[in-house]
């Protein structure tokens, strides 16, 4: 399994394509006085969080390796109900199926007829690399507070939409993600747009989401991934 792929699938994780669209300075200027604090977003966002219980968006993940000159673009839809349940379906040509069921993580293949299978005990939800799905998603603030340095780095105005950018610094110098951005909507007030560096900038993964749903009925049948009839099950840490 790829390892880039179970820490964002864990997320906080979940967008708009911002950066395609021209920020509107006149606009941005003429509401500034409305704009809200590091404190209040969180506060806000803290609210949100409190009252969705299931989300389904299209998603965008884009991988880049800067100095190979490398770019993969993943697209799919999301299905992710509180407090771990996940479904993420990939469009070919990566045609794979991603299911979190509470227990178990399944990356399934079909093209291979192989499904890999992964245990999922508490303390990898809580890993400090993979916290970052559950601020804004699940996670308290408080908890972001203690495992990040957070930091209001930008607010933009898009299509009559205001945006706050927010910068992550892991306390923990040994985390994989060394800097973390969240794109909040306001209104929303829930990440629209991640954006994860490792080894110091090296490589870029941009998750995005879009047409976000929030708090429809899903049924706990739709994370039972039951294995089909001649595919193989592969357990890498057993």
């Amino acid at each position: 399994m790829n390892k880039y792929f179970l820490k964002i699938t864990f997320f906080s994780i979940f967008a708009l394509a911002t950066g395609l669209f021209p920020v509107n300075k006149a606009v941005l200027c003429k509401e500034s006085a409305n704009v809200k604090t590091l404190d209040e977003i969180l506060l806000e966002i803290e609210k949100a969080d409190g009252e969705f219980k299931t989300m389904k968006a299209d998603i965008v993940i884009t991988r880049t390796i800067p100095l190979l000159d490398s770019t993969e673009v993943s697209q799919g839809k999301l299905q992710y109900k509180k407090p771990d349940r996940l479904l993420l379906k990939f469009d070919p040509p990566r045609d794979e199926v991603n299911i979190i069921d509470g227990k178990h993580i399944w990356v399934y293949h079909p093209k291979e007829k192989q499904v890999e299978k992964y245990s999922v005990t508490r303390e990898k939800q809580t890993a400090q690399d993979i916290n970052f799905f559950g601020f804004g998603y699940g996670e308290s603030v408080a908890s972001a507070r203690k495992d990040y340095t957070i930091s209001l780095m930008d607010t933009t105005q898009i299509k009559g939409k205001r945006f706050y950018v927010l910068d992550l610094l892991p306390k923990d110098t040994s985390s994989q993600y060394k800097e973390i951005r969240l794109w909040i909507e306001e209104g929303l007030w829930l990440p629209v747009k991640i954006e994860l560096h490792e080894s110091g900038g090296e490589v870029i993964n941009l998750i995005e989401f879009d047409h976000i749903k929030l708090n429809s009925r899903i049924s706990d049948k739709l994370f039972v991934f039951d294995v089909p009839r001649g595919v193989e099950v592969i357990e890498p840490f057993q």
